[in-house]
C-alpha cells in the first residue's frame, strides 16, 4: 500500500510499504478520510515525545472495513466506522476514575501505532474491547467525521471549564480548535463570543461560525479592546487555544474576577514556561484550568453532535487533498489558509 512515511523533522515520504495484516481480533480498514490535524503539523516540524520514526501519522481516521478477523462479530465487509485514536489501559487508577486520556500507558493511532496516513489500516483486538469504534450512519459523510477527535477536546475543555449560559467567552487562536470552541459555547449557551488572533486570514475564515466580535490582537491593545467592550468587567472564561505563549498572560489580564483561564493549546517544549501574574490570580481568585485531550464520553458526545448536525460542520473542511500532497496542506495551514485539511488516499 501506499503511505506517508515522517523518517524525521520535516522529512516525510509518500512510498510503498507493507499492507497491514488483519488480526484475529481485529479489522482491516481502507482509509477514506484523515485529518490534517495541527499536532500532525508539529510533529512533522518538531517532532513529539511520544513518536518514533520512521512513524506513520494520522489519528482522524474514517474508513471502510475490508477485512474482519475470524474472532470478531457484530462488523460487516463494507460498513463506514470511525476510530476513537486513543487506546487507554483500562486499569490504572485515572480510567478507573473515567479519566482515560490521562492513562500513562495508552497508546494512540498516529503516534504508538500506525496511523490513518495510508491506504489502509489495522484495528486491533484492543481496540474493539473497549469500544473505540463506532459505525457511521450511511447520510454522515466520512469528511465530516475528521472533526470528531477535534470536537471531543473541545467538549471535555468547556465541560471542565463549565462554560455556561450567558456568559461572555474569550477565544485566542481561530484555527479549527478556536472555531469549534466557539461552536460549543453557542451549544452550551454563551451570550458573546470573542474571537482572537494574529492572522487576518484566520480571523476571516472563523467568520462562518459563532463568534461574535473578531479582534486581530497584533493591530490594538487587546486588553483595552475587550475591557472597553465589556465595561470594564472581564469577560467570563478566556480560552487560550494557541501555542502562542503570550495570549495566555493576555487571557489572565482580561477576565472578570473569578473568572477562568483554559490553557487549551500546547507551547513549545523547548520553552513553555509562561509568565503570569500571580497577585492577579490570587486577588481575583481566578481558576487557571490546563487542558488536554479527551475521554471515551466525550468522544461519543462529539460523534453525536456532528451526526445530528447540532454545529456547523460546513465550513470546517477547506482543503481535500490526496496523501501525496501532504506537504501543500501543511504549508496552507500554517499560512492560515486552511481551517481543515483532509487527506484523501484514494484521490490521485
Amino acid at each position: 500500500m501506499k503511505a506517508l512515511v515522517l523518517e524525521g523533522k520535516e522529512k516525510i515520504k509518500y512510498i510503498e510499504v507493507d499492507t497491514p495484516v488483519c488480526p484475529n481480533d481485529g479489522l482491516l480498514i481502507k482509509i477514506d478520510s484523515v485529518g490534517l490535524c495541527g499536532s500532525d503539523v508539529r510533529t512533522y516540524s518538531h517532532g513529539h515525545h511520544d513518536v518514533k520514526y520512521p512513524c506513520i501519522l494520522g489519528h482522524e481516521n474514517a474508513g471502510t472495513i475490508v477485512e474482519i478477523g475470524n474472532l470478531v462479530s457484530g462488523f460487516n465487509l463494507g460498513e463506514k466506522i470511525i476510530v476513537n485514536p486513543v487506546l487507554p489501559c483500562g486499569k490504572c487508577w485515572y480510567c478507573q476514575k473515567g479519566w482515560q486520556h490521562m492513562c500513562s500507558d495508552r497508546l494512540t493511532y498516529g503516534h504508538t501505532i500506525q496511523g490513518g496516513f495510508a491506504e489502509y489500516m489495522v484495528v486491533p483486538g484492543v481496540g474493539l474491547e473497549r469500544g473505540q469504534v463506532i459505525k457511521i450512519p450511511d447520510d454522515v459523510s466520512t469528511d465530516d467525521m475528521v472533526i470528531v477527535e477535534l470536537l471531543s477536546s473541545v467538549i471535555n475543555s468547556q465541560e471542565y471549564a463549565n462554560v455556561t449560559l450567558g456568559e461572555t467567552i474569550a477565544i485566542f487562536g481561530t484555527g479549527p480548535i478556536g472555531c469549534l470552541h466557539a461552536e460549543i459555547a453557542k451549544l452550551r449557551g454563551a451570550k458573546d463570543i470573542i474571537m482572537i488572533d494574529i492572522n487576518d486570514n484566520r480571523l476571516e475564515l472563523s467568520k462562518k461560525f459563532s463568534g461574535t466580535k473578531f479582534i486581530n490582537s497584533a493591530k490594538v491593545d487587546i486588553v483595552k479592546e475587550i475591557m472597553d467592550y465589556t465595561n470594564g468587567f472581564g469577560v467570563d472564561a478566556a480560552i487560550i487555544a494557541t501555542p502562542a505563549i503570550e495570549s495566555q498572560a493576555q487571557g489572565l489580564d482580561i477576565l472578570r474576577k473569578r473568572g477562568r483561564l483554559v490553557i487549551f493549546g500546547g507551547v513549545s517544549s523547548e520553552n513553555p514556561y509562561t509568565t503570569l501574574n500571580s497577585n492577579t490570580i490570587h486577588y481575583n481568585e481566578i481558576a487557571v484550568l490546563g487542558s488536554f485531550a479527551y475521554g471515551p464520553n466525550n468522544f461519543q458526545k462529539a460523534f453525536d453532535i456532528v451526526c445530528n448536525k447540532m454545529i456547523n460542520t460546513d465550513g470546517f473542511i477547506t482543503h481535500k487533498l490526496p496523501l501525496s500532497k501532504v506537504e501543500e496542506g501543511i504549508a496552507e495551514v500554517k499560512a492560515g489558509n486552511a481551517l481543515k485539511v483532509v487527506l484523501k488516499p484514494t484521490m490521485n
